[in-house]
């Protein structure tokens, strides 16, 4: 999963609080999680910036979440990275909505809670965190 948070200084901005974005995730598809895409890149995740986003210096939060333990609650591993960016070549016309940081996820969330290995392939999984912002 990919984060935003547009920020006056990304430099000294202590990340805390409102302003978050969701700007991409990955989960269950075709039977191979999201994690395994990144394992086959060699560790690599392309993280595309929407272009409708305003140009500034944002946070971006990278996170992967390890489900091994998640069978019981509190034991999913949430594994994140953030990132000082400066965004340019943007239209600037969107709005995304805002959500706060922590406070995104709940223990016991469908996707953070859950027996992966009673899962068939098929399975629906659901993504936790708020929803994914597009440009309209």
């Amino acid at each position: 999963m990919a984060y935003l948070k547009k920020v006056t200084d990304a430099k000294t901005d202590p990340g805390v609080g409102n302003g978050w974005f969701k700007i991409q995730h990955g989960g269950l598809s075709g039977g191979k999680w999201a994690t395994n895409v990144v394992i086959d890149n060699k560790g690599n995740q392309v993280i595309h910036i929407p272009k409708c986003i305003a140009n500034g210096q944002y946070l971006l939060r990278a996170e992967m979440v390890a489900l091994h333990g998640a069978r019981s609650t509190n034991g999913a591993q949430l594994y994140m990275e953030c990132a000082q960016i400066e965004i340019t070549g943007g239209d600037g016309t969107a709005n995304p909505k805002t959500y706060s940081i922590p406070g995104i996820y709940k223990s016991n969330d469908p996707g953070l809670l859950i027996d992966i290995y009673s899962m068939k392939p098929t399975a629906n999984y659901v993504i936790p965190g708020p929803e994914l912002f597009t440009c309209p």
